[in-house]
């Protein structure tokens, strides 16, 4: 029941996590650790490569996979899917936390990318141009919203579905992906009051405060 119910948190969180109750994502990122550590791979996530061996994710379907959370999460001025470990995350859930049918429809749809990609541009969805896979990327998405407009079908049993939510919950549940949105889940140590500056105080540079009472703020976590 944990693993089901931690697996059903992920599309209503990894879509907005700065808005998430703070217990909720805490609660999040404590499962994404434990499935890390179920593979062996380090809490937080980290940069080990698309290749996850002995796994249903096979060296093929992992490429895909990495370049395609790649392709959602890339390099900016903040690091892409690839730094958070995205591809060993997906791996770990395929293994051993997904249910049977859950798993089998999102190995199946991994395995219809490379096909397309060799029909459209002649090549595998890794090796395509940054263009290409942002067009392939897209028409996956367009699908998404397709179905999702039509009352009679359900976009979560679309595989591309389940590489968006798994994308976004290994990178904003991995140590890059929190530094990115600046989350702390817990405070490092008690910092008591401290002084503002002149910005927060609302003083011009270099103002002379003499004759006053100093202005402190509460740090973080601190009772006024």
């Amino acid at each position: 029941m944990k693993r089901r119910r931690a697996i059903g948190v992920l599309g209503g969180i990894v879509g907005g996590p700065l808005l998430a109750p703070e217990g909720a994502f805490a609660e999040l990122v404590a499962w994404a650790d434990r499935v890390r550590a179920s593979a062996g791979t380090p809490a937080g996530g980290g940069p080990t490569g698309p290749q996850v061996a002995a796994s249903l994710l096979t060296p093929p379907r992992a490429r895909v996979m990495a370049a395609m959370a790649e392709a959602i999460i890339p390099v900016t001025d903040t690091p892409g899917a690839s730094e958070a470990g995205v591809t060993e995350f997906v791996a770990a859930l395929v293994d051993g936390w997904l249910d049977d049918d859950d798993r089998d429809r999102f190995l199946a749809g991994l395995d219809t990318v490379d096909p397309a990609a060799r029909d459209r541009f002649g090549a595998d969805f890794a090796d395509c141009t940054r263009a290409q896979q942002a067009a392939l990327v897209g028409n996956l998405d367009a699908e998404l919203t397709r179905l999702r407009d039509d009352a009679d079908t359900d976009e979560t049993q679309h595989f591309f579905h389940d590489v968006k939510r798994f994308t976004l919950t290994a990178y904003f549940t991995s140590e890059v992906g929190l530094e990115a949105i600046g989350y702390r889940i817990t405070f490092p140590a008690f910092e008591g009051c401290a002084p503002l500056t002149d910005a927060e105080a609302g003083r011009s540079p270099g103002a002379d405060t003499r004759g006053s009472s100093p202005t402190a703020a509460p740090a973080h976590g601190a009772h006024p």
